[in-house]
C-alpha cells in the first residue's frame, strides 16, 4: 500500500480553489464560474482524507476518537474565530432581523447544519439576497462533515464485507448522486435545495475518494503525461471561465470541475504539478481555509452596508480594494496566530474534543442563542422615540418570534369569529394591520406564513405552510385573507393557477374571501439607507421613488380575483406620489416591499375608516 506523502501540488490547487472563489464573491464578471472552487476543494478533500481513512481502515490503526480529533484540530479553530468576529461585526453593522438570522446561522454552522437551514431559507445561492449572508459560506463545510461523519463507517462496512467490490460500490453511489442532483437541479422547485444538500454534493467527494484509493492500491500508476495535465488544466481554466451558471447545476456538469483535478491530483512531475508547487502558490493554498472562511463574511457585510436596493450590488473597486486587504489581513492572522498553532498543539483524545469542540462550541452557541432568543438585539439600534423592534422588522417578533408561523394569533384572542391570515412575508407585514382591524371588528386572527413561499413554491417549508393553512381552513373560517407579493408572478400562469386554486379552497370553507394588494413596490430600502447613514457612510438616496411596474402588478391580481367572487383591499388606493408613504419621525418601509411595524399601524390610521365595512360577513 502507498504512503501517503505531502504533496506541494495539491495545496497549490487549493490555492487554485480558494482564489477562484474569491474573485467570482469578489464580482462574478471577474470569473464567470468562480463558484466551482468549491467543487475543486470536495474533490480535493475527499482525495486526502479518504486515503488516510483508508490506510488506517486497512492497517487496523482507525480509532473515529483520533479521525475527529484531528477534523476537529484542523477545522474547529479558524471556525470559531470566524464566527466570533462575525457575531461581533453583525451587533454593529446588521439590523435585528438579519442579526437574528446570523445568529441561527451561527448555530446551524456548530452542528455542522447550515446547508439544510440555508437549503430551507428565501432564495438559492446565486440570488441577490443571499450576497449579504454573513454565513453562508458555511454551508460547504456542513457538506464535507457530513460526508466524513458516514465515510468512515461506509469504508469499514464494505472492507470488511469482503463480497462487496468498494470501488464499484463507491461508483455507483458517486453516479447516483449525480443523476439525483441533474434531476433536482432541473425542478425550479428543488434547485436551490440541490445546491446545498449532501445528497447531491456527494457524487463530488467521491471522484476524489475513488481515486485515493485507487491510488493507495497502486490499482493504476499515476501519470506524467505533461499531453493529459495540460488537457484538463486547460479544460479546468475554459470551464472556470465560460462555465454558464443558468445550466444545470450541480448535476453532470459538475465532473467539468472534478474530472480536471482529479487528472492533474493524478498526475506527477509535469509542468502543470511543478507551477502548482510554486511557493507563492503553495502560500496561498496553506492559508486557504482562513481565505476561504473570512472572504465571504467580509464581502456580504460590505455589501449589507452599502446596497440600499433589492438587486445584487457590484462593490466600486475602491471598496473591493479595502475588502482584499482585510480579507488578506485576517486570513494571514488567523493562519498564523490560530489555525496553525492550534493544530499541532500536543493535545490528544477526550481532552482534546473537550478542548477543541465541546467547550468553545458550547461558549459559541451560548453568544449565538442568546442573539436568536432577544431576536437580534434591537435595543441596541432604539432611541428615546423608535423602538428598532418595529421601526426594522416587517412583524412584531414578541408576538410571532418565527421565521414560520403556524397559528400566530393576533386581533381579539378570546373572540369566537376567526380570520386566517395566509401568504408568504407580504402576509407577515399585514399581520399588524389586520390584527388592529380585527380587534375593532371583534374577531380573532391566526398567521400562517412564511417568507419566501410564493404560492407555487413546493419546497418542504412551503408546502408545510400550505398544508397548516388548509388544514385550519377545514375547520371553518369566517374570513381567510391572502397576501402575497404580486409584481415577480402576476403574469406567470402557474402562479396563477394555484391562486384559484387557493381562493376556491377559501371560498368552500369561509364566509369570505379577501385578496390583499401589494404595497408599491420602492426602488430602494428606507431601512438600509437609514442603517447606512447610522454607520457613518452618506447612502442618502435621491427623492423616493416608485418602481415602475405598481400598480399593473395589482391591477391585473384584482382583474383576476373578483372574477372568482373574493374581494380585493388595496389599502394604498388613495396613494398618488411616493411622499405619502414616509413618516418624519419613523420608517414605514422596512425594506423596498414591505410595510414595518410602525408601517402597519400608520397605515391602520389611514383606512380604519373605509375598511370598517371590510371584516363584515
Amino acid at each position: 500500500m502507498n504512503k501517503l506523502e505531502y504533496r506541494k501540488d495539491i495545496d497549490g490547487l487549493r490555492a487554485i480553489a480558494v482564489l477562484a472563489v474569491l474573485l467570482f464573491h469578489l464580482d462574478p464578471r471577474y470569473l464567470n464560474a468562480g463558484y466551482l472552487g468549491v467543487d475543486i476543494f470536495f474533490v480535493i478533500s475527499g482525495y486526502l482524507i479518504t486515503r488516510i481513512v483508508y490506510m488506517e481502515v486497512m492497517s487496523q490503526k482507525y480509532t473515529f476518537i483520533n479521525f475527529y480529533v484531528r477534523r476537529s484540530k484542523r477545522i474547529l479553530p479558524p471556525l470559531y474565530f470566524m464566527a466570533v468576529l462575525t457575531l461581533i461585526a453583525g451587533y454593529f453593522i446588521l439590523l435585528p432581523l438579519d442579526f437574528y438570522k446570523t445568529g441561527i446561522s451561527i448555530v446551524g454552522a456548530i452542528v455542522f447544519a447550515s446547508n439544510m437551514q440555508f437549503a430551507l431559507r428565501t432564495g438559492d445561492y446565486f440570488s441577490s439576497d443571499s450576497s449579504e449572508w454573513p454565513m453562508l459560506h458555511t454551508w460547504s463545510l456542513s457538506v464535507e462533515e457530513q460526508y466524513y461523519f458516514l465515510l468512515p463507517l461506509a469504508l469499514i462496512f464494505i472492507i470488511r464485507f469482503k463480497k462487496i467490490n468498494l470501488i464499484a460500490a463507491l461508483s455507483v453511489v458517486a453516479i447516483a448522486s449525480f443523476f439525483l442532483a441533474e434531476y433536482m437541479s432541473a425542478k425550479s422547485n428543488l434547485a436551490g435545495t440541490s445546491y446545498y444538500i449532501l445528497p447531491t454534493r456527494i457524487g463530488e467527494l467521491l471522484v476524489g475518494s475513488i481515486l485515493a484509493i485507487i491510488h493507495a492500491r497502486g490499482i493504476i500508476a499515476k501519470s506524467n503525461s505533461n499531453i493529459l495535465t495540460g488537457i484538463a488544466a486547460a479544460t479546468l481554466i475554459v470551464t472556470l471561465i465560460f462555465f454558464n451558471k443558468q445550466l444545470v447545476f450541480p448535476g453532470f456538469s459538475a465532473l467539468l470541475a472534478c474530472i480536471p483535478i482529479a487528472l492533474i491530483i493524478h498526475s506527477e512531475n509535469t509542468w502543470i504539478n511543478k507551477l502548482l508547487a510554486n511557493k507563492r502558490v503553495v502560500w496561498v493554498g496553506l492559508i486557504s481555509y482562513s481565505l476561504y472562511l473570512f472572504h465571504w463574511p467580509v464581502l456580504a457585510f460590505a455589501r449589507y452596508i452599502l446596497n440600499t436596493t433589492e438587486g445584487y450590488l457590484h462593490l466600486p473597486l475602491g471598496v473591493q480594494a479595502i475588502c482584499l486587504a482585510l480579507i488578506f489581513g485576517l486570513s494571514t492572522f488567523s493562519y498564523y496566530a490560530v489555525e496553525r498553532p492550534l493544530r499541532t498543539l500536543n493535545v490528544v483524545g477526550v481532552k482534546a474534543l473537550v478542548m477543541y469542540f465541546v467547550i468553545p462550541s458550547a461558549a459559541l452557541a451560548l453568544l449565538a442563542v442568546g442573539v436568536v432568543l432577544n431576536k437580534g438585539l434591537p435595543d441596541r439600534l432604539s432611541t428615546d422615540t423608535i423602538d428598532t423592534a418595529f421601526q426594522y422588522s416587517h412583524i412584531d417578533k414578541s408576538q410571532c418570534p418565527s421565521l414560520v408561523n403556524l397559528g400566530c394569533e393576533g386581533g381579539k384572542k378570546d373572540s369566537d369569529k376567526e380570520i386566517l391570515l395566509y401568504g408568504n412575508s407580504h402576509g407577515q407585514h399585514y399581520f399588524e394591520l389586520i390584527s388592529l382591524l380585527a380587534t375593532d371588528s371583534d374577531m380573532s386572527v391566526k398567521l400562517y406564513a412564511s417568507g419566501g413561499c410564493g404560492l407555487k413554491d413546493k419546497s418542504a417549508k412551503c408546502a408545510s405552510t400550505q398544508s397548516a393553512y388548509l388544514k385550519e381552513l377545514q375547520q371553518s373560517t369566517d374570513i381567510s385573507v391572502l397576501a402575497f407579493r404580486w409584481d415577480n408572478d402576476f403574469e406567470d400562469n402557474e402562479f396563477l393557477t394555484e391562486l384559484d386554486r387557493v381562493i376556491k379552497l377559501a371560498k368552500a370553507s369561509s364566509k369570505k374571501v379577501i385578496v390583499m394588494a401589494q404595497p408599491p413596490l420602492l426602488t430602494f430600502s428606507p431601512s438600509k439607507i437609514a442603517n447606512c447613514n447610522r454607520l457613518g457612510i452618506d447612502c442618502t438616496q435621491p427623492e423616493a421613488a416608485i418602481d415602475d411596474l405598481y400598480p399593473s402588478y395589482n391591477d391585473s391580481i384584482k382583474q383576476r380575483v373578483t372574477q372568482l367572487g373574493a374581494e380585493f383591499f388595496d389599502p394604498f388606493a388613495t396613494i398618488k406620489d411616493s411622499s405619502q408613504l414616509y413618516d418624519d419621525d419613523r420608517l414605514l418601509y422596512s425594506d423596498t416591499d414591505h410595510l414595518s411595524v410602525y408601517g402597519g399601524r400608520w397605515l391602520y390610521q389611514q383606512v380604519n375608516e373605509q375598511a370598517s365595512t371590510l371584516l363584515k360577513f
